[in-house]
């Protein structure tokens, strides 16, 4: 191979297909640690593949219990030996492996499989990880193409790389549902900030949004306006730490490194509960001030009050200021003076907390005289500042050096649904894309480590 890429620097034509020569290079040295490094596998396999006993402890043994026949020798017997492919980062390695047989259970398997990592598929841990990461950031199609250009491997389709990737997203999310199921509650001061070591604020964000659904996944659903619901509502939990202010300004600095994530297409009450999972598991119930934010959905609060009584809440100041553009909108035709005034007015009073002189700002229209059709939707508006005045009190809130907005979750809503899961002319089912939420969830949340144990950087807790 040294010979014949000093022949293409020399040459005076550049190699057929309009490949550059330091290209054409790199793809002769990748073909060529390939096929070493395959015969290395290949070799490594060989000689795994001999060591085939009579018998073998069946798999399933544990499966039978105390009431299981003859527990105690449960075994299997060698029946046949099985030819295999196995598809690799670096080519297909053939083998032939020994095939068990268990008369209790009526089963087949073969030990050699589970060694490699290999049952039930024919794709390489390996390669499978490669497929699931790219089916995770790209339109499988695109995946495909882009797993053949930097491994030169052909998958034979896309559906191979969307099985791995729904594979391995499943993976995920029952590694991840079982980490939020055994969370507990930490001894009292067992971490966090009562020595001051530790971050002094921590935050649950919450949020939902809409990924677009195949009909079926609709059904019975209403959308918008009365119509038929196209979208499934995707709940995201974004949880950081806070352990200071900017002292230069006195804003609010997220602890570098520290949100995680959490997405479910799961009911409110299952979200809960999950939410719930995820801050014991990251220990916040050891730290002094948690923090819920989150818009006006009612879930939200609900949650909020079941799971985390303790907790400030703070309705996102952004959505609060989006409300009073939309009531002034409403009362324009009745203001006799500017009415750009007449908001700031209001803005004024939601900067102080100060919700009561929102109500009193409309009173003193009297609608109920001058546009008696409006006293139906700004009761409604007004309402929405009335129900949250306590989670209102921006001016105490800024004080404090509290967060006062929701962008971390709603960042986190574009990353993991909108770039993956919105591109034009997707609809997906939740079996689909629940698993592709699973892995962006943990990479967005730099746990892949959760899933693929090994060298990864800075995993969170």
């Amino acid at each position: 191979m040294v010979h014949a890429a000093a022949t293409l620097l020399v040459a005076d034509e550049a190699p057929d297909g309009g490949v550059g020569v330091l290209e054409a290079i790199e793809r002769a040295a990748q073909a060529s640690a390939a096929q070493i490094g395959l015969a290395a596998i290949t070799g490594v396999l060989d000689w795994a593949s001999t060591h085939t006993p009579a018998r073998a402890a069946c798999p399933g043994a544990a499966d039978l219990g105390a009431d299981g026949a003859d527990a105690a020798g449960h075994d299997a017997r060698l029946v046949a030996r099985r030819p295999k492919t196995v598809r690799t980062l670096l080519g297909p390695v053939d083998l032939v492996r020994g095939y068990y047989h268990c008369a209790g259970c009526r089963r087949g398997f073969a030990p050699l499989d589970t060694r490699l990592g290999v049952q039930g598929g024919s794709l390489s841990p390996g390669l499978e990880r490669a497929c699931a990461l790219a089916g995770a950031e790209m339109p499988y199609a695109k995946s495909f193409e882009f797993i053949g250009t930097v491994t030169g491997l052909d998958l034979a389709s896309t559906s191979t790389l969307a099985r791995a990737t729904r594979s391995e997203g499943t993976r995920a999310r029952d590694l991840i549902a079982a980490e939020q199921q055994a969370a507990r509650p930490g001894p009292p001061a067992a971490a966090g900030t009562a020595d001051g070591t530790g971050p002094d604020l921590c935050y649950i964000v919450l949020d939902g949004t809409g990924a677009p659904m195949l009909p079926r996944e609709c059904q019975g659903r209403a959308g918008k306006d009365g119509g038929r619901a196209g979208t499934r509502e995707v709940k995201i939990g974004c949880f950081f730490t806070q352990s200071g202010t900017d002292p230069a300004t006195g804003d609010p600095v997220q602890d570098p490194g520290s949100a995680t994530y959490i997405s479910t297409f799961a009911p409110a009450a299952q979200f809960g509960a999950q939410a719930k999972g995820e801050y014991h598991r990251r220990g916040f119930d050891q730290i002094r001030q948690p923090v819920v934010l989150g818009d006006g959905a009612h879930w939200i609060w609900n949650i909020a009050d079941l799971h985390f009584p303790q907790a400030t809440q703070i309705v996102d100041y952004f959505h609060a200021h989006e409300h009073l553009a939309d009531l002034t909108k409403l009362l324009t035709p009745t203001l006799d003076k500017d009415p750009a005034a007449f908001e700031q007015r209001l803005v004024d009073a939601l900067d102080l907390g100060d919700t009561d002189a929102i109500t009193t700002a409309v009173k003193d229209l009297h609608l109920d005289h001058c546009a008696p059709e409006l006293v139906k939707p700004a009761r409604t508006e007004v309402g929405y500042f009335a129900a949250h005045r306590h989670r209102m009190q921006y001016a105490d809130f800024k004080a404090n050096g509290y967060y006062i907005g929701s962008g971390p979750v709603e960042s986190a809503c574009n990353t993991i649904v909108k770039q993956r899961a919105k591109r034009a002319g997707m609809h997906w089912s939740i079996h689909g894309l629940h698993p592709v939420l699973a892995l962006r969830t943990l990479r967005q949340s730099s746990r892949e480590h959760v899933l693929w144990p090994g060298p990864s950087p800075t995993p969170q807790t």
